[in-house]
């Protein structure tokens, strides 16, 4: 994003959450909530928020965390999804 004024950022903000249905402010609310956890004093909470188009990477964002933290995190998450993948799957011998 280019360089934008926090009035500008606020406007932006705005009207993007007014042109949004119930379901997506809910989500957004749910969101919002989650990464606030990881600002918490003390908290061990932290998040890794990958920005992109699904066929590439714009922008890493992390949230209490540094950079090995966040790296093991997206290694859990790779586990996490190649598990979800592959859980209704049949069994390898049933590919030949």
């Amino acid at each position: 994003m280019d360089e934008v004024s926090i009035k500008e950022m606020e406007q932006e903000i705005e009207r993007r959450v007014e042109a949004m249905s119930d379901n997506q402010r809910e989500h957004l609310r749910s969101l919002i909530y989650e990464f606030v956890r990881c600002y918490d004093k003390d908290s061990n909470d932290c998040a890794v928020v990958i920005l992109g188009t699904g066929s590439s990477i714009d922008n890493i964002i992390t949230m209490n965390c540094d950079s090995m933290e966040a790296s093991g995190l997206m290694l859990a998450a790779n586990d996490f999804f190649g598990y979800l993948n592959t859980k209704d799957a049949p069994p390898k011998e049933m590919f030949n």
